[in-house]
């Protein structure tokens, strides 16, 4: 009899294992997002360009056990046109290091599948308080072009360096 029962119970926690592995590895752990925070766009090493600006996110941050998290939703960035007229492809995170996720962030044309309009890299912590974006958008001498949360351009230079500090040596820009 105790034999029996013993069968069982091990059984049961086999089975109740797989069923808590599969929900685990399946199961997306949504997060929403709907962030407005003030941000500075500027050239690289040129204070005298930075602009006041801000960025709107919004949509949900998949974030599964064991495969690749994936930001569904929309970017837009005040003064940047574009941001508003064409969609956000889903921002894959391709890596990630110490709280800090790089993805592409990429803009189609909504009404032309395939069409792409731009496409740049996106540095955001998981809270979305801290995002760093580089492109080549301004197109100025060849400079990289950078949107980062911040009031000011010094803050944003600060946010820059502890976000490179956590993320580590391939965050841009470089020291």
């Amino acid at each position: 009899m105790k034999s029996k029962v013993f069968k069982v119970t091990i059984s049961f926690i086999i089975i109740l294992g797989i069923i808590t592995t599969l929900i685990l590895f399946f199961y997306p752990f949504p997060k929403k997002v709907n962030v407005v925070s003030p941000a500075v766009s500027f050239y690289e090493n040129d204070p005298s360009s930075a602009k006041q600006t801000s960025i709107s996110i919004s949509g949900t941050l998949n974030r599964p056990l064991f495969r690749q998290h994936i930001f569904k939703g929309t970017v837009t960035i005040d003064g940047l046109e574009f941001t508003k007229e064409n969609e956000t492809l889903d921002t894959y995170v391709l890596d990630k290091n110490n709280g800090i996720n790089m993805g592409n962030l990429v803009y189609h044309k909504p009404s032309k599948q395939g069409e792409f309009v731009t496409s740049s890299i996106i540095w955001f912590d998981d809270t979305f308080e801290h995002i760093n974006i580089v492109s080549d958008w301004g197109g100025i001498n060849k400079k990289s072009f950078f949107i980062v949360s911040a009031s000011t351009y010094e803050e944003a230079i600060d946010t820059q360096k502890k976000m490179r500090e956590k993320y580590g040596s391939t965050f841009v820009p470089r020291e």
